[in-house]
């Protein structure tokens, strides 16, 4: 025991914007891509060929065409799944596809037409767009009957006719002749020379990947092109975006679409002729129609416009680039956050800032945007959002703190020899709010000269010591602070270069040189628990039988192992813990601060001699105690658990702690702190 000294009162000091202290030494008061590869091959896919020559494309665009066709539409919208994309099952196939031909002549959301190109009207090189005008002399192809039998040996059942697209009839249909049975499948049906088929065809051969449909076989016959795909169903991005969607449902729908697109462009295809009413959602999400793809570095024959949704570009005679994919990602963003489709003339900068109130949106959808020259590419707008999704799911991990100690009832101890304290701050930038913390529980070690000494220096010891890393970490920060304006503006994101993390081991070392100083030649010794948890992630140094806990989902799991003589014999085998409670050895330690000036790094436990893991990932509602023996010899693990689980809130739990120690007798002083891991709104 040491020697009689007034009980030191409980200092608070604040920084109300960065840092807030609490240093405690007394009674408590009452008062937290994947990029899906290839569908699965699991079911032998039918193959046809081309039986027939291809019929040259500008004699076949005298033939008429169909001016409008009627889109169906699915009626119910399932639950939006805003995951990642996983891989999908799906039939392989093996295509055979004809030689790719001319652009048709326009396409919209319900207009896909393979005809003589439309004449323009003056005013559309003007700044308002026109809608294209059709010709009135287009007629459609006869639907098959109900019941039809086509493709290679008839093995084709048409069930009925999905939808009239110009010249182009969509079946639901049956192959009926596969190993495994009937296989569901989409026919695509038109005139010999379709283009679109035609592309369609080369780009699922050419490409194959899980968000397109497989492709089972292309034929001709009869003057018509057939192409059989996988059938591709449920609710449709159009209609969801009808219904409405978050933010994070969007963002997670356009990095998939965005991941498919680059998949496209590497393969040398653009698709240009994007709607909503082709993407199927799911996981992953699917694209039904690839048709109007176009080779990259190519000059569309004619003009193509999807109102609302095409690049204005697209009208133009100009070699594709591929940015026009991007320009159409971005009024896709349009629709979704403001509820309209984008003006065929565009959105002004300053409607761009009036359809969302979430930083970051607004700039990404104004380079998407841009007039062709300085639109950026699909690469940089991918990079652009995998950032802004970045920053939208950090929801940072904040902490709520209580702390307090107690002299305890035994009437031999005059002093409070046990302390405990803890230092969090916050930092900003880029977008995110950090929030970090120091915890600290230490026992003076009763019986020697100034156990009180001891831990009330080596506590001043650790919260400067973080502090000064602190303040250094801060400096680093401000240092690259035209870096991280780059970042901002580039949308890049990454860690501010600064000072490593702070490592509780060199904390305790700066306890275990305090308390030796301290003590001025004088018997000192203590027992110290260090947390550090920055940025949600535990790091912990300790020595001693103070003890660090983690309660999580209704358990309870001890972070650190205690260096004392009772915990040797558990381990021994000689007692069991049972045994161990209340033994006459139980205050006998083996590793202490105080004795030496500098402490050996290998007398200092890290998280792993305990936890078998160097670092600890919180989650929100994860729960931190820290006490000293005074505590933990008291309150039992099922006693430790029910307080934690029954407190409203980190001080109520202190309170009852304290409370229930005393009632227990509290023949110790007593230390404990304790943090609630809380999700804090994303910046």
């Amino acid at each position: 025991m040491g020697e009689e000294r007034e009980p030191l009162t409980k200092g608070r000091f604040e920084e109300t914007h960065e840092r807030d202290w609490r240093f405690e030494n007394s009674d408590p008061a009452p008062d937290d891509a994947g990029t899906p590869e290839s569908p699965s091959t699991d079911q032998p896919v039918p193959v046809a060929s081309p039986d027939a020559p291809v019929a040259d494309a500008e004699e076949a665009r005298s033939s008429a065409e169909a001016t409008e066709a009627d889109k169906l539409q699915a009626d119910v919208v399932a639950e939006i799944p805003p995951g990642e994309m996983i891989k999908s099952d799906a039939p392989d196939a093996v295509p055979a596809a004809a030689p790719e031909q001319p652009m048709p002549v326009a396409h919209s959301a319900t207009q896909d037409i393979d005809a003589p190109e439309p004449a323009l009207t003056d005013t559309l090189g003007s700044a308002e767009l026109q809608e294209l005008t059709l010709p009135p002399s287009i007629s459609a192809l006869d639907p098959l009957p109900q019941g039809s039998l086509v493709g290679p040996d008839g093995a084709v059942f048409v069930e009925e006719l999905m939808e009239k697209r110009g010249r182009l009839n969509r079946y639901r249909a049956t192959w009926a002749s596969t190993a495994d049975g009937p296989l569901p499948v989409d026919l695509r049906e038109g005139p010999i020379d379709h283009a679109e088929l035609q592309r369609e065809a080369a780009v699922l051969s050419e490409v194959r990947y899980a968000m397109l449909p497989a492709l089972y076989a292309t034929w001709e016959g009869d003057g018509r092109r057939y192409l059989a795909v996988e059938r591709v169903e449920g609710p449709t991005l159009d209609e969801a975006l009808r219904d409405g969607l978050s933010v994070e449902q969007v963002v997670s729908i356009t990095l998939q679409l965005v991941q498919l697109l680059r998949r496209l462009h590497k393969a040398g295809w653009a698709l240009v002729g994007l709607s909503p009413d082709a993407v199927h959602l799911g996981q992953p999400i699917r694209l039904a129609w690839v048709g109007t793809a176009v080779r990259i570095g190519e000059m569309p024959s004619h003009a193509l416009q999807v109102p609302g949704y095409s690049a204005p570009e697209l009208v133009g005679r100009a070699p594709v680039t591929g940015k026009e994919d991007v320009y159409t990602l971005g009024a896709l963003l349009y629709r979704a956050l403001s509820g309209d489709v984008l003006p065929e003339q565009g959105a002004e900068l300053a409607a761009l800032a009036a359809i969302s109130t979430t930083p970051g949106l607004p700039q990404l959808l104004a380079p998407a945007l841009a007039p062709a020259p300085e639109r950026i590419d699909l690469e940089e707008f991918y990079r652009r959002l995998l950032a802004f999704k970045r920053r939208l799911s950090l929801a940072p991990l904040a902490l709520r703190v209580a702390s307090g100690t107690s002299i305890g009832l035994n009437p031999t101890r005059l002093a409070n020899e046990d302390a405990c304290g803890y230092l969090t701050w916050s930092s900003a930038y880029e977008g995110r709010v950090v929030y970090n913390a120091v915890l600290c529980a230490i026992d003076g070690m009763g019986g020697m000269d100034a156990g009180e000494v001891a831990s009330t220096s080596a506590l001043r010891a650790v919260l400067h010591g973080a502090s000064r890393q602190f303040t250094t970490q801060i400096a680093g920060a401000a240092g690259t602070d035209r870096e991280t304006e780059e970042g901002l503006a580039t949308g890049a994101t990454g860690g501010i270069t600064h000072s490593p993390r702070i490592d509780p081991k060199d904390l305790v070392r700066a306890a275990a040189e305090a308390s030796y100083t301290a003590a001025r030649g004088r018997q000192v010794g203590a027992t110290i628990t260090c947390v550090v948890i920055e940025d949600g992630r535990l790091t912990l140094g300790h020595v001693g039988d103070t003890r660090a806990y983690l309660f999580r989902d209704g358990e309870l799991t001890q972070l650190t192992r205690d260096h004392s003589l009772v915990a040797a014999m558990v381990a021994s085998g000689m007692i069991t813990k049972q045994e161990a409670r209340g033994h006459p050895e139980a205050n006998k330690v083996l590793r202490s601060l105080g004795g030496q000036r500098t402490l050996p790094l290998e007398h200092i436990d890290g998280l792993d001699v305990a936890y078998g893991e160097s670092a600890l990932e919180l989650r929100e509602d994860d729960q931190l105690l820290l006490c000293s023996d005074g505590v933990w010899g008291v309150l039992d693990d099922e006693a430790l658990r029910e307080i934690l689980s029954e407190s409203a809130d980190c001080e109520t739990a202190v309170v009852v702690a304290i409370r229930r120690v005393l009632e227990g007798g509290a023949a110790d002083n007593a230390a404990i702190v304790l943090a609630r891991c809380v999700v804090m709104p994303a910046s």
